[in-house]
């Protein structure tokens, strides 16, 4: 039976990921990541936190944390306060610090709203009635005299004009996700441009339901057309962390629980508007 640190190394090799890959989505330094892999816990700065650095990797690399740390238990050294745990105590030792000086600025916003109140009240009761003894029928009644109201012509105001609502020329769906798979509609009545936008080389292909191949290679930043017969489009991706794929200019949006794959497959189903 595998140790659980040749495990996690195994699954993430079949990811296509680099120890670098891993140390930036964990956050946990490349040298701990090793130490985990050779099962080496009792070298980590903290051997409490075996757990927790475990729970991350696994979750990363797509698989149960909690499940595997339960089967290789005996692997792991005795519990004596979890990551989380640490992180919770953490958490309330700043939470009861802050409690009192949180509560302080609370009394003094409510204490400044009940003077502004007050303050607006007594403004309403001092001065509001005091100018109607200014007004000119207070003054004299009998100059009061009652003037006619010059109608003002009624102006044609033309109606704004109403825009047409325009439709976009190209529509791009999201429709479903399944294992590293992601499926979309691409409705279109211009011929389709693919382009690929990478932070690092990424390993792209790109073909059709014709059999035709438009790239296979390592690129960073390249753009295709695609035939105007084509009816589905597939694009591999190997570093799909770094590369950000675009239909018409169109960014591809991808759903939160592939956003860790590492290879994904996209799937384009393409139909006139």
């Amino acid at each position: 039976m595998k140790q659980i640190g040749q495990i996690l190394r195994s699954k993430r090799e079949s990811l296509g990921m680099t120890l670098i890959d891993l140390e930036k989505k964990i956050k946990i330094q490349k040298k701990y990541i090793e130490m985990i892999e050779k099962n080496n816990f009792e070298h980590l700065p903290n051997p409490d936190y075996t757990r927790g650095f475990i729970e991350k990797y696994a979750r990363c690399v797509n698989l149960n944390g909690k499940e595997l740390i339960k089967q290789h238990e005996s692997e792991l050294p005795v519990e004596k306060k979890s990551a989380r745990e640490a992180i919770d105590t953490l958490k309330a030792t700043h939470i009861t610090e802050n409690d009192h000086s949180t509560r302080k600025l609370f009394y003094i916003i409510i204490a400044s709203l009940g003077i502004l109140f007050i303050i607006w009240i007594l403004s309403q009761l001092l001065f509001t009635n005091k100018d109607e003894m200014f007004k000119p029928a207070s003054l004299n009644p009998s100059r009061n005299i009652s003037v006619e109201k010059k109608q003002e012509p009624v102006s044609k105001v033309d109606k704004p004009a109403i825009k047409k609502q325009v439709k976009p020329e190209t529509s791009l769906t999201y429709k479903n996700f399944d294992g590293s798979n992601l499926t979309y509609e691409v409705k279109s009545q211009q011929p389709l441009t693919v382009k690929i936008v990478s932070k690092m080389p990424t390993w792209i292909q790109v073909f059709d339901d014709k059999n035709k191949n438009y790239v296979y290679n390592e690129i960073k930043e390249q753009s295709f057309k695609i035939d105007k017969e084509a009816k589905e489009v597939t694009i591999i991706s190997g570093n799909s962390t770094s590369a950000d794929i675009y239909i018409n200019n169109q960014k591809v949006s991808v759903p939160k629980e592939a956003e860790n794959l590492i290879t994904r497959t996209y799937f384009f189903k393409v139909s006139k508007n």
